[in-house]
């Protein structure tokens, strides 16, 4: 470019050529505005594609805490699971997905009891995309944690569900769904 501004110089300089180069010099400043215009509706284009292709993910979690005595209670975890979908189960052999897990280490005032148990048996197939035979659920599971209140002031429940899941063309990245609930304790 700064080559082409000498030339221009040169030219402008010497009266006969001075017609033909304001010519050139406001072609130059149209092409040099087009190729701006022309990188900013790139530049958006490409923003636009890589944000309508962000799809909702096909799991829909929700928590709630639900209190059972007046010392007790359960953390219960809903996931939703979008047609054709599956949600990989909490017990899966190595070299395959990743196993769908509870982490409930960071919840304070209570004590858990027992294990995460799901609302219902996973299906156990032989899954084509990883050649093992796997357990997932599809459409609706709900799982349950019991715990104990130990101390009523500071209880609160924190936790993650990392989780993954396929569907017969694709698998979504393993994704964390985060769990924040204050335990209702009646005073």
């Amino acid at each position: 470019m700064p080559q082409i501004i000498k030339m221009l110089k040169f030219f402008c300089s010497n009266t006969r050529y001075t017609e033909i180069m304001c010519y050139l010099c406001i072609k130059i400043e149209l092409m040099k505005r087009f190729i701006s215009l022309f990188t900013i509706l790139i530049g958006a284009l490409i923003m636009f594609g890589a944000s309508a292709q962000r799809a909702e993910s096909p799991f829909a979690w929700r928590a709630n805490v639900k209190m059972l005595s007046a010392t007790e209670g359960e953390v219960i975890v809903k996931v939703t699971i979008a047609q054709g979908w599956h949600l990989y189960g909490m017990s899966l052999p190595k070299g395959g997905p990743k196993p769908t897990q509870f982490n409930f280490s960071a919840s304070s005032g209570v004590k858990f009891i027992g294990n995460v148990t799901a609302s219902e048996k996973p299906v156990t197939k032989t899954d084509k995309m990883f050649n093992l035979t796997l357990n997932y659920w599809t459409d609706t599971v709900t799982f349950r944690q019991k715990f104990k209140v130990t101390n009523a002031s500071s209880a609160k429940i924190e936790g993650t569900v990392t989780y993954m899941g396929c569907n017969d063309n694709s698998c979504s990245p393993p994704s964390t769904f985060k769990i924040s609930k204050a335990v209702p304790v009646k005073k």
